[in-house]
């Protein structure tokens, strides 16, 4: 049985793999973005600190930290690699759907779950790449300098994968029953760059939005990601570890409404043999 699930698995990713590099124009995307996404809140921000600067001062005292650049870049790069894998895993469903293969792979005796942890885990290895990329071009281009640890580095990114698949899970599902990608990833994108403090600290936010903010898990996990790649800040360290603690635990809690709701999908889908339907 477990064999059988892991062949399934590879299976999925092999696809993925396939389509992926028979179309490399990816590469090109992988470059530019990075570099961008965050020259607008730059510029932005460099532009309101005024003239003689002194915005700096008090955005110092706000976000404990003098790197504005730094700041912004690491809000952005989370958020970029977040999209982006939500994006490729969220989508998933859809796309197969409109290539027409998705109702022949959900009329196999598989376990239907196992064609998303194979997406999964594609998604992941080619996020990587965009990932390391983007570290590169904003230390010698945009001049950040990282101070994380090793573990620094593992843990600022592992911490956000329940969090990024249950929301992949969810709006996948949805997406199915609204029929558009697009503008349901558009939502998730607004929300995660106006709640989760990507180019601000969040206690510029007002009172009821702070409250959203704090029951998102990229909230706690881009604070928690800044500390550490940032401010060099240890994992093991007391300043970091509730950050973690709930970016981890949010994250668990959507992917687990994120699991629930593809079960229910799936049943409908079995019993109305919706699959075909555009």
């Amino acid at each position: 049985m477990i064999i059988d699930r892991i062949k399934v698995i590879r299976a999925s990713f092999k696809k993925e793999f396939i389509q992926y590099i028979r179309y490399p124009s990816w590469i090109i995307a992988s470059f530019i973005w990075p570099l961008i996404i965050p020259f607008f809140y730059v510029a932005a921000g460099i532009a309101m600190a005024g003239p003689d600067g002194s915005g700096y001062d008090t955005f110092k005292n706000i976000a404990g930290t003098e790197s504005y650049i730094g700041y912004v870049i690491i809000g952005t790069m989370v958020w970029s690699w977040v999209n982006m894998t939500m994006w490729s895993f969220g989508s998933y469903l859809r796309s197969e759907q409109t290539r027409g293969t998705l109702e022949s792979n959900w009329l196999c005796p598989i376990n239907k779950f196992d064609l998303f942890i194979g997406q999964g885990i594609f998604s992941i290895a080619t996020s990587l790449i965009s990932l390391v990329i983007s570290i590169l071009e904003y230390k010698y281009i945009y001049g950040v300098t990282f101070n994380a640890t090793p573990l620094g580095w593992i843990v600022s990114f592992l911490i956000f994968l329940p969090g990024v698949y249950g929301f992949g899970l969810m709006f996948s599902s949805l997406i199915l029953v609204a029929k558009e990608a697009g503008a349901t990833v558009q939502i998730i994108r607004g929300i995660i760059t106006i709640f989760c403090g990507v180019s601000y600290p969040i206690i510029m936010l007002p009172e009821w939005m702070k409250v959203v903010s704090s029951t998102l898990p990229f909230t706690y996990g881009i604070n928690a990601s800044r500390k550490l790649l940032l401010n060099g800040t240890l994992v093991t360290s007391g300043e970091v570890t509730y950050d973690i603690f709930m970016c981890i635990l949010l994250g668990s809690v959507m992917f687990i409404i994120g699991r629930i709701l593809f079960s229910s999908l799936e049943k409908k889908v079995r019993l109305s043999g919706s699959l075909e339907r555009f």
